[in-house]
């Protein structure tokens, strides 16, 4: 057993490791990195108040809607979970413009420029009945935009960079004039090109049936996902791609919310087959459905608990130590952005195998018998409180056997991950090492 584990841990170190070090040395990827761990304070403490604003205990749920706390706590999220989108608009072509290094480019301008771009691509309506209202759509500036944002941060910052060399191009001011206003004044060209190219954009896409940036990425990438089907294989397969789409900073929402149709006329069908006592037709599939992400996207809580058991690096416990609580209230975006997961190649392949590995461990808990019971209408209870802890819920949906799968998972997950936070531990040790000696 230790010879396997040498070799799979040699196999890591000797190729996964290299092509995570080139991956990780792109300039691109570092500011993606990069911008991402600027919002980190951010949605690791939006997700605190998360889990207020969606508290696991009915009764002091309720008691929190009817004082009027919730408005608040949501009005939290909404400054914060809910922008995503638009904060790493502002965050990453900032990263991307400092790491280029280019004494003529202003970070902040390039963060300015790309974030007026951000929002001048999304629809500036939404439709309230038959009347347009001025107004922008969390659907836009959300985790459903970051896709759009990454991408837009990256060529805008970049294009910035480049326009910027050309002195043709910058306003030089008179000496004496103070240097703000100096500063301000010297890209506006550069500034006027960008949002011009960004105008036409618009108005092209505008002429198309996706009508919009948003659209197309949901057009190109979700809509053919959500046609491949609903049997457990299909949903496994598709929650993969969603999963790895996520590492890739496209939320898995896109795809996830056009399931939920066909998950909830499964449930509904699962409840009404279960009050008139005849046999569940689509018990196996809501159960799988139900192990797909074992405790949240990727089995992160997992991951955590494999780095405060056996990980050496500080900076990384530290980091599981304060992130450790949300994730058990399935709050996993500090994770991915946080430490991160997303574009961290030596994360990928455990975070891509945990969902066929858990699902795979559920679909085999229902058609050998070992999980007997389903409790559908508790299922769509549990599922509107979405911060229940995953091993609670499945006491009371799937009984005792739902428990026991769901640790038996989590402690395989934790094994799967082990290697790889070697890995990440050996790196963070090399890391310190290169910048002590600088």
């Amino acid at each position: 057993m230790s010879s396997s584990y040498e070799k799979f841990q040699n196999i890591i170190d000797q190729r996964v490791l290299p092509v995570a070090t080139k991956f990780g040395s792109n300039k691109a990827i570092q500011a993606i990195s990069g911008g991402l761990m600027y919002t980190l304070p951010l949605t690791l403490g939006a997700s605190l108040f998360s889990i207020l604003s969606n508290f696991p205990i009915p009764s002091v749920n309720a008691w929190i809607h009817n004082v009027g706390l919730s408005e608040h706590f949501n009005a939290l999220l909404g400054g914060t979970l809910n922008i995503i989108g638009l904060l790493i608009a502002f965050s990453i072509p900032y990263s991307y413009t400092k790491l280029l290094n280019k004494s003529s480019s202003n970070p902040l301008m390039a963060a300015f420029i790309s974030t007026a771009a951000f929002i001048t691509l999304m629809p500036q309506h939404i439709i309230a009945g038959e009347e347009a209202i001025p107004a922008l759509s969390y659907d836009y500036l959300g985790s459903s935009g970051m896709f759009v944002a990454i991408i837009l941060g990256l060529l805008i910052a970049r294009v910035y960079v480049n326009l910027s060399q050309k002195k043709k191009l910058l306003i030089r001011m008179p000496e004496g004039v103070p240097p703000m206003v100096s500063q301000s004044f010297e890209p506006l060209v550069v500034a006027i090109i960008i949002l011009t190219g960004i105008v036409f954009i618009r108005i092209g896409l505008s002429y198309t049936p996706v009508e919009n940036i948003f659209n197309l990425v949901q057009v190109v990438i979700g809509d053919p996902i959500t046609k491949i089907g609903s049997s457990v294989p299909a949903l496994i397969l598709i929650t993969i791609i969603a999963n790895g789409l996520f590492f890739f900073g496209i939320h898995p929402n896109a795809i996830n919310s056009a399931l939920v149709p066909i998950l909830m006329n499964m449930a509904l069908a699962n409840v009404e087959a279960y009050q008139t006592g005849a046999e569940l037709p689509f018990k196996d599939i809501m159960i799988v459905n139900s192990f797909l992400n074992n405790d949240a996207v990727g089995s992160t809580l997992s991951l955590l608990i494999a780095i405060l058991i056996f990980g050496k690096s500080k900076r990384y416990r530290s980091f599981a130590k304060v992130s450790i609580v949300p994730n058990v209230f399935n709050i996993n975006e500090p994770v991915i952005f946080g430490l991160p997961i997303m574009l961290n190649p030596i994360l990928l392949i455990p975070f891509l195998l945990s969902t066929g590995i858990t699902a795979i461990i559920g679909y085999i808990g229902t058609i050998s018998g070992f999980i007997s019971h389903y409790d559908p209408t508790i299922a769509i209870g549990m599922a509107s409180i979405w911060t229940v802890p995953k091993f609670i819920s499945s006491f009371f949906i799937m009984g005792w056997q739902g428990l026991v799968l769901r640790l038996i998972s989590m402690v395989i997950m934790v094994a799967v991950y082990l290697p790889f936070v070697k890995v990440l531990d050996r790196q963070d040790g090399l890391e310190e090492k290169n910048s002590q000696n600088m």
